[in-house]
């Protein structure tokens, strides 16, 4: 019987050789999209869950209440906190201290390169499972000249893993011995660094406001005993800073740590999200595209369903019953998406390069993995199925009687249904594209948005040698230099200001009041080279010998004065450091534009030992202004690399990974898009073969071939036409609650819309009118001639 069946299933594979076609490759390109989407949402569910100790790993997690209502939460810490609370509560097995990444050079003979790491307490190599090739990790990280590298850094220097015992020398004067050699870090790890040296050192260097508990700049981890219930040991732990600083408005809680990388979007001190959002959107958008190709199957099945009515009748008459036919039809679904599923295993094998260059991931289509292996199983059963269960029902309900009379007809419930999942396809296309639309205008939006200063020409360094102190000698040098129009310097990137602060008093403060300003230290020239506008009072100027300790603020900061009579020229205390506020500078994006501009303050910093150095070129001479400055740096940071960066890229590498999953969706759509136009490829070469007669005889009674393709096409515009009514509402309503999480955004508009929609309605007329128009071009004598 089963032979059988297979044998049935293959002739009619081969017989209809163009319905055929049409189902593998749209179950191919749908199957493949959904494969390679579900290989990428399995990524991210594994990203830092390989650690073994991966549920009893958390980081610690502040909520900062202010008094305008508004709560702040933070991942940052005061650095006393991981040894105290270790010792002091029991529940907690191991904690460690974490530091953002730091660039430092190291130095081995002739060798000299800079490298990003972290500093962390000896628990560290512990807790999470950053294995070492060489080395204990039990005592890696206790004395305060050891550092662990990983192999490639091993490598880069020694020409050969095993390092243990040698000497780096970082910064030029600080020399440390390798105590430890990493294995890679795997993939998934949302932790990444090239070195790892003792917390201790940190320590030391920045001890004079790390040990403030008012202070936070660092991460801390735990690792929680076995069988702790990390509810209660919350609860003890919220309070703990207001203990050591009974001003402190913060209030501690510990997330899963293995939570953090998809859930790390906090408002107003509650979860909201985060990268899990996009997870989510990939995966309904994949089974999207994965639905499209089904209903593709769907209609072609049933449209088709008739040319087989004798042989379900005959199978009937001689004993069949509708479960056995039903099974017959679902093996064959099953043996046409198991074509399509090699044919999209393929696919994906081919595109994966592309798509990791693309996302930066390193998947692979492994089907020795079992998870990869559950994957792809799951999807070929789904798909088997919901393509194939419908037109096996509607096939196994025929009656024999009517249908070896001659009698069946594919009835109007049947067309219907066939029109309804046309439409439903094009909805979900059109919503595709609305989306696609949309998605691409707002990337191209935030990465060309005036952002209150021009950004282009610009390049900076990171000052190391004695170019900080020595600024000013360095700045005027600079100027006299060609390509070179205006140099100045700042304690962070103008696009990415980070520090921030509650220290601030002016006249008339409610002492009950407590904001948040950001803050950064700037040279006297900032605002001119930067290219900023002032909207109140007058840049900084190095000739007025009180604006050493004068303040700039941005428009958001003066708000918050809320002074009555203007805010140039208020008095302003930051850290008992009083001045006059000069000037207003407008609002300018010093973040990321997924949040609204927040108040700052900008002052000028009484001695200069650290920060960047910005230098504006001159239109068409960045190359001048370069080799002027390599020419300097060579002088004044004499065994520093000279590594420059531009204001620009990094501005649109913040923006990378949207506009990576703008791309995503671009593609997404077009294969949404060309699925659709597969299935009506079919459908109306099924519709133009059935109404070959009827055509016929509307030509012998004077129908032109125009007409007889106007008529064709016009059906299937109105069913793209309704599914624009169904689309358009629902794709407006999901784009622009998406765009609800940006401040600034553009609108979906009406514009987008009607794109979307003469998008489909163009090509889907222009499929139907090869088929109609073929038909159409029919001599009536040869299409009526059984008549």
């Amino acid at each position: 019987m089963l032979k059988n069946y297979f044998r049935t299933a293959i002739r009619n594979i081969v017989r209809n050789k163009l319905f055929s076609s049409l189902n593998v490759l749209g179950l191919a390109f749908g199957m493949g999209s959904a494969l390679i989407i579900f290989l990428w949402v399995k990524d991210e569910w594994s990203v830092d869950r390989f650690h073994k100790n991966s549920s009893r790993l958390y980081r610690v997690m502040e909520n900062q209440r202010y008094s305008d209502g508004r709560v702040y939460t933070f991942a940052s810490t005061p650095g006393p906190m991981a040894p105290f609370i270790k010792e002091k509560f029991p529940e907690i097995e191991r904690a460690s201290r974490f530091t953002w990444q730091v660039t430092n050079l190291f130095q081995h003979e002739d060798k000299s390169f800079y490298q990003h790491g972290r500093y962390a307490d000896p628990d560290f190599i512990q807790m999470f499972d950053f294995n070492l090739k060489y080395g204990d990790p039990a005592t890696a990280l206790n004395g305060k000249n050891n550092i662990i590298i990983s192999r490639a850094m091993a490598t880069r220097f020694f020409n050969t893993e095993e390092a243990v015992g040698k000497l780096l020398v970082m910064n030029t004067n600080q020399t440390y011995v390798v105590s430890g050699v990493l294995e890679t870090i795997p993939a998934q790890s949302s932790i990444t660094f090239e070195y790892l040296l003792p917390f201790q050192v940190f320590w030391d260097v920045n001890k004079g406001w790390l040990d403030q508990w008012g202070n936070n700049n660092i991460h801390t981890y735990l690792q929680l005993a076995a069988g702790v219930n990390a509810l209660e040991f919350e609860k003890k732990l919220k309070y703990e800073v207001r203990e050591h600083n009974k001003e402190s408005n913060v209030e501690l809680f510990i997330q899963p740590f293995g939570d953090a990388y998809l859930h790390g979007q906090f408002e107003e001190g509650k979860l909201t999200g985060g990268r899990i959002e996009y997870v989510r959107i990939f995966f309904v958008v994949a089974l999207f595209v994965l639905a499209i190709a089904c209903i593709n199957f769907m209609n072609l099945a049933t449209a088709q369903a008739t040319k087989r009515a004798k042989e379900v009748g005959l199978r009937k008459v001689i004993g069949a019953v509708p479960h056995q036919v039903f099974r017959q039809f679902m093996g064959e679904s099953f043996l046409t998406v198991l074509l399509a599923a090699v044919l999209a295993f393929v696919l994906v094998a081919l595109l994966i390069p592309a798509f990791n260059d693309l996302t930066g991931k390193q998947l692979s289509l492994n089907l020795l993995d079992y998870r990869i292996l559950l994957i792809a199983f799951g999807l070929i059963f789904f798909t088997s199925f919901l393509a194939g269960s419908y037109p096996a029902l509607f096939i196994a309900e025929f009656k024999p009687v009517q249908v070896l009379k001659g009698q069946l007809k594919s009835g109007s419930n049947a067309a219907f249904f066939r029109k309804s999942l046309v439409v439903v396809q094009f909805s979900l296309s059109i919503i595709l594209i609305i989306s696609t639309i949309v998605v691409y205008r707002q990337m191209d939006y935030m990465q060309n948005r005036d952002i209150g200063f021009d950004r282009e020409n610009v390049f900076y360094l990171w000052m190391e040698g004695s170019v900080a102190p020595k600024f000013e000698t360095v700045r005027n040098r600079l100027l006299q230099e060609p390509g070179i129009e205006g140099v100045t310097m700042s304690s962070q990137l103008p696009i990415d200001i980070g520090n921030s602060t509650m220290g601030l008093e002016w006249e008339g403060k409610d002492p009950e009041t407590e904001i948040l300003f950001t803050n950064i230290d700037v040279d006297y020239e900032f605002i001119q080279t930067m290219k900023m506008e002032m909207v109140e009072g007058r840049p900084f100027d190095r000739t007025i010998i009180s604006d050493s300790v004068s303040y700039i603020v941005n428009q958001q900061a003066a708000e918050k004065f809320g002074f009555q009579t203007g805010t140039a020229n208020q008095d302003l205390t930051m850290w008992d450091r009083k001045g006059k506020i000069v000037g207003v500078v407008k609002d300018f994006n010093f973040g990321s534009l997924h949040a609204a501009i927040e108040p700052l303050v900008m002052r000028i910093p009484q001695q200069v030992n650290f920060g960047c150095m910005l230098v504006r070129a001159k239109p068409n001479e960045t190359a001048a202004a370069l080799s002027a400055v390599e020419k300097i740096w060579k002088e004044y940071a004499p065994g520093y690399p000279y590594k420059y960066s531009f204001l620009n890229q990094d501005w649109e590498e913040f923006y990378k990974a949207e506009g990576q999953r703008g791309k995503i969706f671009n593609g997404l759509a077009f294969l949404s898009i060309l699925i659709s136009c597969l299935g009506l490829f079919g459908l109306s070469a099924y519709s133009a073969e059935r109404r070959i007669k009827e055509m016929g005889i509307r030509k012998v009674l004077g129908a032109s071939v125009t007409g007889l393709v106007q008529r064709m096409g016009t059906e299937f515009a109105m069913l793209v036409a309704l599914a624009a009514l169904i689309g358009c509402p629902v794709g407006w309503y999901i784009m622009d609650s998406w765009l609800g999480n940006y401040p600034y955004r553009v609108e979906v508009g009406w514009i987008t819309l009607v794109i979307a929609t003469v998008a489909c309605l163009v090509v889907s007329v222009a499929t139907v009118t090869y088929h109609s128009l073929k038909a159409s071009l029919v001599n009536p004598a040869q299409s009526l001639r059984y008549e």
